[in-house]
This record gives C-alpha cells, structure tokens and sequence, in this order.
C-alpha cells in the first residue's frame, strides 16, 4: 500500500488546504484527495510543487506499508486478506450481536464506552484466530494505515450488520478489539443507512 502523507506533513506546519492552494496554485479537489488519499494518481508535476512548496523530497511525502489488503464479506463474518509478496494471511472476524435487554450492565462496560445508554443492538467484532500475527502485523504499519485497516473493519462489519440483519433503524454500539485496545463506535441508522 503506498499513501500520501499529504496531512501529516500539513498538520506539523499548521497548514490547511486553503494556505497550500494560496501558495502553490494546485487545485483544492486535487489537494483534498491527496490529503484524505482518495485521489486515483498524482501527476508528476503535483508531487513535485508539492515537495518543493514543503522542502520535502519524494520519499517523504509518500509512506508505504508492503501488504496489499482485501476485505471479504460473507454471511458470517468478515475475511481480512493482507498479502505480503508470496505470504498471504487471512484474518477472520466473525460478529455477535445483541439486543440491548440481552446483556447485563457488566458486560455492558466490556462493549461500551458508555454502558448507561440504551442502544438497539450491540455489534461485536472479534477476530477468531491469528490475533497473534494481527496485532504484530498492525504494530508495524505506520499510523495512516492503522487509521485505515481500523475503519475499513468498521466500515466492513456495519455494513454486513445491516444488510444480513435487515436493520432499518436502530442507533447500535459497534465494539472492534485489535491490539488489545477496545474500539467504540456509535452508529444509528435510518432507512436502512447510516445516518
């Protein structure tokens, strides 16, 4: 996986968007995609404004972790694929979810940050073997791609909890351990979507 590390290097300068396209005439969308990483390409031009407007070389502006990852969702749970030239590990997350009533208050500090609050469902996210490998895998990636194995986990398991349980509406606790930190999300859904 190679990111832009377009908003880290903005965050140690204090700059916003605004502050770059002022001083370097690159487009806002262009510079908002290279930020948040959703850009397809960079033009060759673009990285090199950019490493020149920030005194920064190529390699600097780019981070790299060696493992291309792929979600998979059945009816179960969720496959991580990372793949690492010919080393593949497959990680499963399978779910739990629960009604409100079903959980006691105790196992409610356990899944919630707050444990008080009545919520619909509670969606549990637990990985089913290889924690091990997971989290030495996870402690080594650079904190973009943490951030982003950690919300495509949660984007990955609220989708599957809304499709396979037919949630129309509901305000849910979604609770994804990994590195044993606990992970808490609160979602609420309107018409079938998060609102």
């Amino acid at each position: 996986m190679i990111k832009s590390n377009l908003a880290v290097l903005m965050a140690e300068r204090g700059l916003k968007i605004a502050d770059v396209y002022n001083d370097t005439g690159i487009s806002k969308t262009t510079l908002m995609a290279l930020s948040e990483n959703k850009g397809k390409g960079i033009q060759f031009e673009t990285i090199d404004k950019l490493c020149n407007y920030l005194n920064i070389s190529p390699q600097d502006f780019f981070v790299y972790s060696p493992f291309l990852v792929e979600y998979i969702e059945n009816e179960n749970g969720l496959f991580l694929k990372l793949v690492s030239g010919d080393k593949i590990n497959n990680f499963y997350f399978n779910f739990d979810v629960s009604k409100d009533s079903e959980l006691d208050f105790s196992t409610k500090m356990i899944f919630s940050n707050n444990p008080s609050k009545k919520y619909d469902f509670y969606l549990i996210v637990g990985i089913e073997e290889g924690r091990d490998e997971l989290e030495k895998i996870y402690n080594n990636l650079n904190i973009i791609f943490k951030r982003e194995l950690v919300n495509n986990i949660f984007k990955h398991s609220i989708n599957w909890f809304i499709e396979n349980k037919k949630i129309k509406n509901a305000v849910c606790n979604v609770y994804l351990e990994i590195n044993d930190i606990g992970l808490y999300k609160e979602i609420e859904i309107k018409d079938g979507k998060l609102d």
